[in-house]
């Protein structure tokens, strides 16, 4: 079910051509060439869509941007729930998005937009996620309160705090238990004034899309420490990017099937071993396990996450331990034998 889940992202633009040639050249895709509302494809299927910024939004110079949307049952119900928050505001009313589905534009009580939709019209592409697809949706604001309970009354969603470091951050869940998105409070100078929802989405190759963003006029604004970038086009629109990952066919998605953390498995099996049959070199396994992912993201969890960026002694201590640890516990098992 997506009921409650993010489905749909699409992108108000004041140049539909340069739109087109900036994210085509990013994300490989194509463009049917509708002047009015045009569908971007991965391959077969649609993945976004860009369209001409309304002429309302046009007149107060607001900038470029994506929005993100929201699967609801009953968009009416869901519009007077949002309205019952202080703060909260109502930018279009629900109204129709084609014959199959309705439309309604909300602020939440910190300012962040986001569109609701009732009907079949929207869907996310289907699949293993591919380049161009949207892998987390990030709320970026200065303090959760200001749209836990507005959240949790209009989707059921729950916030659970997961780190820190390099700011508080929290996984948004579901009723039914999955990641509907993440919310991080962070700081203005980083996020600027503005209150948002930014969609974060799958490249190949970080550097790759770095380059060819810095080419077609676009720029990396913020380099975040656990491999995202923040960038904006050329028009100015902000969304993130992140190296696409085996772990991002799990619950961005919404609907899918969540895959087996089989590497956590692994782990647990090397304790069993070491522990229960005296295999010492299974203890250097471990700790290689836990050195790879801790330097392939710039960040050691032990205990709390460690991240490279922000404590560098630290985390190089825990890195170089566990790599320490691992080869001489590797290394006396090997002489032993």
């Amino acid at each position: 079910m997506t009921i409650g889940h993010f489905i749909w992202t699409d992108l108000s633009t004041f140049d539909m051509a340069l739109a087109r040639k900036t994210y085509a050249d990013l994300f490989g895709w194509s463009f049917g060439g509708d002047g009015g509302y045009d569908f971007a494809r991965d391959k077969a299927q649609a993945a976004a869509a860009v369209f001409p910024m309304p002429e309302y939004l046009a007149r107060i110079n607001m900038p470029s941007f994506w929005m993100s949307y929201v699967h609801v049952e009953n968009l009416d119900a869901s519009v007077e729930a949002a309205r019952r928050h202080e703060g909260a505001i109502i930018e279009i009313s629900p109204q129709p998005f084609d014959e199959h589905s309705r439309i309604a534009l909300v602020r939440d009580p910190s300012g962040a937009g986001f569109t609701m939709v009732e009907g079949s019209s929207l869907a996310p592409p289907q699949g293993p996620p591919q380049p161009g697809h949207v892998v987390r949706r990030c709320h970026h604001l200065p303090d959760v309160v200001l749209i836990e309970g507005f959240y949790k009354d209009l989707f059921g969603w729950t916030f659970h705090k997961t780190a820190d470091t390099p700011w508080p951050v929290y996984d948004i869940r579901h009723p039914d238990g999955s990641l509907a998105a993440v919310a991080e409070e962070v700081p203005e100078e980083i996020r600027g004034k503005f209150r948002y929802w930014m969609p974060c989405f799958a490249v190949r190759s970080q550097q790759e899309a770095k380059q060819t963003l810095s080419a077609l006029g676009g720029e990396v604004t913020v380099e975040l420490p656990d491999g995202r970038l923040m960038g904006a086009d050329p028009q100015g629109a902000a969304f993130m990017i992140r190296a696409l990952e085996p772990e991002d066919s799990i619950g961005a998605k919404a609907g899918q099937s969540v895959k087996l953390p089989w590497k956590a498995g692994l782990g647990l099996l090397c304790i069993w071993l070491a522990v229960v049959l005296d295999i010492p070199l299974f203890w250097g396994v471990l700790f290689l396990l836990w050195s790879w992912p801790a330097l392939r993201t710039g960040c050691a969890d032990f205990i709390e996450p460690v991240r490279r960026s922000t404590h560098p002694l630290l985390y190089w201590g825990l890195t170089g331990t566990w790599i320490g640890l691992s080869l001489w516990v590797i290394a006396g098992a090997l002489a032993a034998l």
